[in-house]
């Protein structure tokens, strides 16, 4: 399964006490920006995987639904012992 939409991730500092951001480039590529200094792996997982839901589904999922969504992928991804290398 090829993905239709291209994503690349850049670690920098973020203003407004923000941990994660992103940015539509075009129809088909995205940048999201995480912050560097998370205060755990979990917490760096949480924003990885809160921005790849926005890319997925741009503007169709609530900023609630996306945090929903994002709280079972990660506790998921977790308990199965998935890290950051």
């Amino acid at each position: 399964m090829s993905l239709k939409k291209r994503v690349r991730i850049i670690e920098t500092p973020l203003d407004g006490g923000k941990l994660g951001d992103t940015k539509e480039v075009s129809e088909t590529s995205y940048v999201v920006y995480i912050h560097p200094e998370h205060c755990s792996p979990r917490s760096r997982m949480n924003t990885v995987v809160h921005e790849a839901l926005h890319v997925a589904d741009f503007d169709g999922l609530s900023e609630r639904k996306v945090r929903q969504l994002t709280a079972y992928v990660v506790e998921c991804l977790w308990r199965q012992g998935y890290r950051r290398k």
